[in-house]
């Protein structure tokens, strides 16, 4: 999982280890104690609402061999990590950016078109965007990136 998010991060211009600090935090560190399972492969808690799926939601022109939604469970399933990562680095672009997806990326993130795009353009710009009301979530990835994630 580390290297694909530094690795998919690269081609978004995303800092990978600081959205890996963010799944962790969307994750419990990836003890999945939420909504989301770990089968989902889905480390941001993508189209998880709080109310379980009927499983036919839009997948607004993503393949749904690579993405889809589940009945009775919560957020997008992906068949693969790597899949579910860079479904996660496209949301976070999504915020951070107007431009068009990077030439040779497919849509993986079936809400990509729903973000007020490029009103997140740095971390902390996340707050009451990602997460609502959000105050200080931005702040708290990085502060988890730092306190945590460098004690290593």
């Amino acid at each position: 999982i580390i290297d694909l998010y530094l690795e998919i991060g690269a081609k978004y211009n995303i800092r990978g280890d600081l959205a890996l600090a963010q799944a962790l935090k969307e994750t419990g560190y990836f003890q999945f104690g939420g909504s989301v399972e770990p089968f989902q492969n889905n480390y941001c808690g993508l189209g998880a609402t709080g109310t379980p799926l009927l499983g036919n939601e839009p997948l607004n022109g993503v393949n749904s061999s690579k993405a889809f939604y589940l009945s009775g469970l919560h957020g997008l399933s992906f068949a693969t990590p790597a899949f579910g990562v860079e479904a996660h680095l496209q949301h976070l672009y999504a915020y951070a950016s107007t431009e068009d997806l990077p030439v040779g990326t497919e849509l993986l993130d079936p809400r990509f078109n729903y973000v007020q795009r490029g009103v997140s353009p740095r971390w902390v710009d996340l707050n009451g965007h990602w997460a609502i009301p959000g105050d200080g979530y931005g702040e708290s990835i990085i502060d988890d990136f730092w306190l945590k994630m460098l004690q290593y």
